[in-house]
């Protein structure tokens, strides 16, 4: 049966090969193949274009001469291997975004205070990283699924005319060669460190800052030109398109400056085979850090240099599958769609994944190793903000400890004030004489009434400063006592 089913295809697409030959008008070619005019197999997407250059322009990407476009995002990949690159980069990309965030306000001069040409590296490396993780395929604030922001139309890959695709792929190619030029100054910088060569004036580093960056923006804004920034077939952001720019504003200048770190982290490495074993360990220990970032960041470098080279020394090949593909899909076309598979392989996803995160863990290594350091302590230890946090607590503190005071101090007025009712209580009820509004002192024993009590506790305090021969001794029933000064009445 599988046989009869695969004889009436061969037929079928013999049969169709032959209609299409006598009708020249209705004929477009891909690869020998020829397709009717107004057909394209599944996923394909027709478009009946009245002016193909524009519309190539405009991110219609045709296969081959035919009117069929690829859909987008590119069959390169399955919906799930497309999804799980876009939720990668959603969750790696925020996660080192935050990270240099942390870095860009620990070494900027709203923290920092004093400034080397280390700080100043670490601080612009942060900033080149924070432009790559901002420009990410997917982020935090995005409303729609990352394809739809690079998929405007079905078929039709963005392009610079689209503002969100210009706006990240400007960010990306500013952040990746920024990031990449301060990381060989980092290298540059720990060999220098290790081996006391140089030091570095205010006015180097400036000079750093000003050569570096308007290189930076020259290989960033070069491109725009020719109109090359876009959505291309294996990325998840836009970026340049073309080969021969990719190579001249990107991947010569980045292998410019892996030399130049990897020579210096070969002079970095002999610094310290030279010195003593002692002295070793103490530079090793202060220097550790720095060093596993450089050498880390060096070798996810290198991964994604020599495997761009790869797919690219290797395009002949995948443009041959991608041929062979179209092919399946021509051939069962007539078949109902889900009964027949059509692979394309191309790139390995495995080694794509690796090539797309590679970059994604920069904002937190840096985080790790120039973050997470006694150096950044120091610098937040001795910033206005923890200084000013630090009087806020005390102050806070501080009233928090008085309020406490004074209701203590409250609390024992209340309950001496309830000692002397008691006691006057207690004096009421000694003498049994006093009714209405007499007051009865149970010192002197003597009746008070209304207003007179005033005068009265006058005349007995006249009466005992002026004998001194009585003064703290009085009668009870004709028997002395000596007033003891804790039972005075306030």
């Amino acid at each position: 049966m599988n046989q009869l089913n695969l004889l009436l295809k061969k037929i079928y697409f013999i049969i169709i090969t032959i209609i299409l030959i006598n009708n020249d008008n209705d004929l477009t070619f891909i690869n020998g193949q020829i397709l009717p005019d107004g057909f394209c197999p599944q996923p394909l997407i027709y478009r009946n274009t009245t002016n193909r250059e524009a519309d190539i322009e405009n991110g219609y990407n045709f296969v081959g001469e035919t009117k069929c476009l690829l859909p987008c995002p590119s069959p390169l990949f399955t919906k799930s291997q497309w999804d799980s690159y876009f939720m990668m980069s959603l969750i790696m990309g925020s996660i080192s975004m935050f990270a240099s965030l942390f870095l860009i306000i620990t070494y900027s001069p709203l923290i920092n205070k004093k400034h080397t040409r280390h700080t100043v590296g670490i601080l612009c490396m942060s900033i080149g990283i924070f432009f790559i993780m901002v420009s990410d395929g997917r982020q935090l604030w995005d409303t729609e699924s990352g394809e739809k922001k690079y998929c405007p139309e079905p078929g039709r890959y963005a392009r610079q005319s689209d503002t969100k695709c210009l706006t990240t792929g400007l960010f990306f190619q500013f952040g990746c060669v920024t990031a990449i030029g301060w990381w060989s100054i980092l290298a540059v910088d720990l060999w220098m460190t290790i081996a006391k060569k140089v030091q570095t004036t205010r006015k180097q580093i400036l000079y750093y800052l000003i050569g570096l960056n308007t290189v930076s923006l020259i290989l960033t804004f070069g491109p725009v030109v020719k109109n090359q920034y876009g959505f291309g077939n294996a990325a998840i952001g836009c970026w340049m398109l073309d080969l021969k720019y990719q190579y001249g504003f990107f991947w010569i200048p980045v292998g410019i400056c892996l030399t130049v770190g990897s020579v210096f982290i070969g002079l970095i490495f002999w610094e310290i085979y030279k010195i003593s074993d002692a002295v070793k360990k103490r530079y090793l220990k202060k220097h550790i850090k720095p060093l596993c970032l450089i050498v880390l960041m060096c070798l996810e470098f290198f991964y994604m240099f020599i495997y761009y080279s790869y797919v690219t020394a290797n395009q002949p090949t995948y443009n041959k599958h991608v041929a062979e593909y179209i092919m399946c899909l021509i051939i069962n076309a007539a078949n109902v769609p889900g009964s027949y598979t059509c692979e394309l392989k191309t790139v390995s996803p495995t080694a794509q994944f690796f090539f797309l995160i590679a970059i994604r863990l920069m904002g937190l290594q840096g985080l790790i190793f120039y973050g997470l350091t006694a150096a950044t302590k120091k610098v937040w230890a001795n910033s206005w903000i923890c200084k000013d946090l630090l009087k806020l607590f005390k102050l806070i503190s501080t009233k928090l400890y008085t309020d406490e005071d004074i209701t203590q101090v409250d609390n024992n007025n209340n309950s001496i004030n309830s000692n002397y009712s008691s006691d006057d209580a207690m004096g009421d009820s000694d003498d049994g004489a006093g009714s209405g509004d007499g007051v009865v002192d149970k010192y002197s024993k003597t009746s008070t009434v209304g207003g007179d009590n005033i005068d009265n506790n006058n005349n007995n305090n006249n009466n005992n400063t002026s004998s001194p021969e009585t003064s703290g001794v009085e009668t009870n029933n004709g028997t002395p006592r000596v007033n003891s000064p804790d039972n005075l009445q306030p």
